[in-house]
């Protein structure tokens, strides 16, 4: 696409009436359609709306909303005015929802009808709010963008902030409020684009893309709309929760092209298809791509057999916006991502700052122009020398393939040995017994630390003693001895945030509740 603009909006919308795309659909949400000459009107007049309220240029605007038509309109607008767009899952709880909204300093509300309950809730601690408007049909803001005349985009650098996300946190580094809020220019879903999206996938205006992944989120953000719309494809806004059927019934309909989601809806879609006669369902798309969460090999094999296609796993995280190593899965070692992207630098380093070699685990460090320099409200800088470190591991091997081996705070020694929850995890999720599990560390009767896992039995099966130890002897078969988990905790689902991350620090907290737990066996020999 031509660059027609700094504007991220304005490039998007004169750039496809510039291609000839005007009458070509651009979002879906059922149904229902707008085309690219459609969207471009309704984002001008809603911005106009906006503008009429008092907004000012730099202003946070948070949209608290399912997935829609309505909500997407109303995150580009708001971006189309120079204001920074703060997309909020409709899943968050009101003190999440407070906590956000007072750290962005938010100027002005968009929500859906149906949270407006919980927003009332939380209004009067949040007094930088001063304007609350309804989305949908017949909503506020609806009857103020019928009276409105539409206007030009507001002019901004490509540098500007256009966008606020709140990351689970790729550094130590947070606000006082423990906080991480990740602000991006209007150029960052543009280099995204070019290196992920146009680089690596190839997509096109012929391309029709249908992401699960929530528009609060970077990965959705990427997948669902700005990637779509950069390269001129049609995109289909999925306002309910990605429950089989209703993700089965879309596919059937709006026949996709590229399909994104996280593992655990792939892991769903899997245990769904037979029995709800869509076996083979994704087999005529070129990509299905999955993030945001490690992806097991049991469910990678799960999808090419029942679904029909490889998986693309990659590394993203909110701070760089998308994914910065992607690769299609293969092979039978657990947690590959891919290789690293045009546009980004990648090193593993140890404890010490030196570069690893081959086949050793350290933490991974990023280089790249769409990483964020500080988190909103923080003045520390996230990058030193030019290179931000996550608080991933990773190794990498000859082939130049990159792994992920777990978080560093999740990584945890035993017997003065590295133990990765993620290679326990993929263990485990190999015994047919399992559906779901995380591998924590935890202290045992002297203090040292061992593994801990708890585990979602799969349908048919009897948690207890039984299967406790035949999980665990299974796995001492699998990894060397002293990885296996010396508790099995079995629950009935596990803690997991709007985009299907698992929520381990609430496993933790399970744990500092003072729940029994056995002391340690003595590790085999």
């Amino acid at each position: 696409m031509a660059d027609t603009g700094e504007n991220l909006v304005e490039r998007i919308l004169q750039g496809a009436s510039s291609a000839g795309w005007g009458e070509r659909l651009a979002l879906c949400e059922g149904k229902v359609g707008l085309s690219f000459a459609e969207l471009q009107a309704r984002v001008a007049k809603t911005a106009s709306a906006l503008r009429g309220t008092g907004l000012a240029k730099g202003e946070r605007v948070a949209i608290y909303s399912p997935d829609s038509i309505d909500s997407a309109v109303a995150i580009l607008a708001t971006m189309y005015l120079g204001c920074i767009a703060l997309p909020v899952s409709e899943l968050s709880a009101a003190n999440e929802l407070r906590n956000r909204l007072n750290n962005a300093s938010t100027s002005v509300v968009l929500v859906h009808k149906s949270l407006r309950a919980t927003l009332d809730e939380i209004r009067a601690e949040v007094s930088s709010v001063r304007s609350v408007y309804t989305l949908g049909p017949k909503g506020k803001l609806d009857k103020l963008v019928t009276a409105a005349e539409a206007i030009a985009a507001e002019p901004v650098s490509a540098e500007e902030p256009a966008l606020l996300l709140y990351s689970a946190g790729a550094s130590n580094e947070a606000t006082d409020d423990g906080l991480r809020g990740v602000l991006h220019t209007h150029a960052t879903p543009v280099r995204a684009f070019a290196s992920f999206a146009e680089g690596f996938l190839g997509l096109t205006h012929e391309d029709r893309v249908f992401s699960t992944v929530r528009l609060s989120t970077a990965y959705g953000l990427g997948t669902g709309l700005f990637f779509p719309l950069l390269a001129g494809a049609q995109t289909l806004l999925l306002p309910e929760q990605a429950h089989s059927a209703r993700v089965f019934d879309a596919i059937v309909d709006f026949k996709p092209t590229v399909f994104a989601a996280t593992p655990s809806v792939y892991g769903q879609l899997a245990n769904d298809a037979a029995k709800a006669g869509h076996a083979k369902i994704l087999s005529g798309l070129r990509w299905c791509i999955a993030g945001a969460e490690d992806m097991p090999l049991k469910i990678i094999a799960m999808v090419r057999g029942v679904l029909g296609h490889n998986v693309t796993v990659g590394y993203g995280l909110t701070e760089a916006f998308q994914f910065v190593i992607a690769g299609v899965a293969k092979g039978r070692r657990p947690g590959n991502c891919g290789k690293v992207l045009d546009g980004v630098e990648v090193r593993i380093v140890d404890d010490e700052g030196n570069v690893v070699g081959v086949d050793e685990i350290g933490s991974l460090q990023l280089r790249s122009k769409n990483i964020s320099h500080h988190y909103w409200g923080s003045d520390s800088e996230l990058m030193e020398d030019g290179w931000f470190t996550t608080l991933d591991r990773f190794m990498v091997d000859e082939d130049q393939s990159y792994y992920h081996c777990g978080r560093v705070d999740q990584l945890f020694k035993v017997g003065g040995k590295w133990v990765a929850p993620s290679e326990v995890e993929q263990a485990l999720l190999a015994n047919e017994a399992v559906w779901e599990c995380a591998v924590i560390g935890a202290d045992d009767q002297d203090g040292l630390i061992k593994p801990i896992a708890f585990v979602v039995p799969n349908i048919g099966q009897t948690p207890g003693p039984e299967l406790a130890a035949e999980l665990r002897e299974y796995v001492k078969q699998e990894l060397a001895p002293y990885k296996y988990p010396r508790w099995i905790e079995f629950v009935d689902e596990l803690p997991k945030g709007p985009s299907g991350v698992i929520l381990r620090y609430k496993l933790r907290d399970r744990l500092r509740l003072g729940r029994d737990r056995r002391p340690a066996e003595k590790p085999s020999k």
